[in-house]
């Protein structure tokens, strides 16, 4: 008799999902990014493998460089076009090598001028191992990671702390799935076959390689058979120049013109942090609770479903969510319960990798609407300070569901940009029974709480039916005067 009056009076205990996004309006996001809980994974000290880049600082001690018999030391930074100026050598490709294949390089060079150098490489200050956060916190930005076990927790120390309402922290981690994305640096002098002095790569038992001289690289550039060079016998002796202004590709080229408009890309590590593979396997939640507990929206029926939509071939959907284009980075984002992570849960506190982008979320502030069948229309503040507002209880919020309210037909209308917005029927019995989802209201949201013909008569109905309840008595009048006494007697002279 009652629709407004709505629960779910069961004495089995019961959970659900709370969904923050709605499939059926609103856009899932980014093709290619994941969100995710943290993994067992995630709280495993990396292993760094450094690889410099431009405003590192390096120092580069050869021996007997410059003075017979003396070390000559240099502490430089990497310009930036991830070259180094060494004295007596001249630019050294630096960045995106490791601390041993820059080592190499160097004695690339060196070998050019002395016989057996002698190569010592130390790191003095690196910027390539870094991190940002930003958000809620009191001092956003860059900052180096010198720890591989550095973990999320003291990042945000780092960074001055946040508010004790924050709710949640997102760790980001993008890897590019386009080699144009990765940076491109020139091509080192220890990458190409026959220009190390140590062509075999252990640097014992070898003979250096000759480079060519100036008349063999007049004979090229006119068409002119080059001179064999005298190879060692344990190299195959040198072929005739199949092009004449092309150089053989097991020949090196002279550094001051082979460096010329030469570049490579520079592999990545082993390891990259978000692991591309892994990403191929899964397939984006197709529902709106999907992600939150297994929940779809049916438009056949109106309502919330469990588990995962089901579409007969061929069949064309309706009101779907549009396609977003192909990203270009593969990006998983780790959401993290921050009460949780300070209440002292270990494995919320996951290392921070480098490159990761930590985004703590401020409590979201705003406005929200209702108006309709409801006992206090009006603007309401949304602060999410102490949890976020569902939107069963803010309906409770504005006093309550009015006599002539329907519950299975509230509309909810949401933001979805600039200029537009987008409205979907609500069955607020259906939450509050618990057989679907809350939803988590967001700022600028209007509910509206809607009625039907048959509401009024009901509440006219309910209200011709109520009950007194008390003690009482009923006196005849013929035992008044046995009461009361006999009635006072008028005076007509008075």
């Amino acid at each position: 008799m009652d629709p407004s009056r709505t629960g779910y009076f069961e004495t089995t205990p019961t959970t659900m999902p709370v969904l923050s996004r709605l499939d059926v309006i609103e856009r899932q996001g980014a093709s290619g990014v994941i969100l995710a809980k943290p993994s067992p994974e995630d709280l495993v000290p990396g292993e760094l493998k450094y690889r410099l880049a431009s405003g590192d600082i390096v120092r580069v001690d050869v021996f007997e460089l410059v003075t017979p018999g003396q070390q000559e030391r240099e502490e430089l930074q990497i310009d930036q076009t991830g070259n180094i100026r060494l004295k007596e050598v001249g630019d050294v490709a630096a960045a995106g090598l490791t601390i041993e294949e820059f080592q190499r390089e160097i004695e690339v060079k060196v070998s050019r001028l002395i016989a057996n150098p002698v190569v010592q490489v130390s790191l003095l200050k690196g910027q390539s191992f870094q991190f940002s956060i930003s958000g809620a916190v009191n001092d956003t930005g860059v900052f180096t990671l010198e720890r591989p076990d550095f973990r999320l927790s003291e990042a945000i120390a780092l960074a001055g702390g946040t508010l004790s309402t924050t709710q949640r922290v997102k760790v980001i981690r993008a890897a590019p799935l386009d080699d144009t994305l990765k940076p491109v640096y020139p091509e080192p002098q220890a990458g190409r076959a026959g220009s190390s002095p140590d062509a075999a790569g252990d640097g014992a038992g070898t003979t250096p390689t000759t480079a060519p001289n100036i008349d063999d690289l007049i004979n090229q550039l006119e068409g002119t058979k080059p001179a064999a060079q005298p190879q060692p016998d344990a190299q195959p002796p040198a072929q005739p120049q199949p092009a004449a202004d092309v150089p053989p590709a097991e020949q090196p080229k002279p550094g001051a013109l082979g460096m010329v408009g030469e570049f490579r890309r520079v592999p990545q590590d082993s390891k990259p942090p978000v692991d591309v593979d892994d990403l191929a396997d899964t397939t984006p939640s197709q529902g709106a609770g999907a992600a939150t507990g297994g929940y779809y929206f049916d438009e056949t029926t109106g309502r919330w479903q469990r588990g995962t939509p089901t579409r007969a071939p061929g069949e064309r959907p309706s009101r779907a969510a549009l396609p977003m284009p192909p990203s270009m980075y593969a990006t998983r984002i780790i959401e993290i319960d921050y009460q949780d992570l300070v209440k002292g849960d270990p494995n919320l506190d996951v290392v921070v990798r480098p490159g990761d982008r930590i985004y703590v979320e401020p409590p979201e502030t705003g406005f929200l609407y209702i108006d309709g069948e409801i006992n206090r229309i009006g603007v309401y503040e949304l602060q999410n300070t102490n949890g976020r507002l569902t939107l069963s209880r803010f309906v409770s919020a504005a006093g309550g569901l009015a006599p002539t309210a329907i519950p299975n037909r509230v509309d909810l209308v949401r933001m979805l940009g600039g200029d537009r917005e987008a409205t979907i029927r609500i069955d607020l019995a259906a939450i509050r029974n618990r057989s679907e989802p809350d939803i988590y209201m967001q700022a600028n949201d209007h509910v509206i709480i809607g009625t039907n013909l048959t509401a009024t008569p009901l509440a006219v109905i309910r209200n011709g039916f109520r009950m007194t309840y008390g003690f009482g008595f009923l006196l005849d009048r013929n035992f008044g005067n046995d009461v009361f006494g006999p009635p006072p007697e008028s005076n007509p002279f008075n």
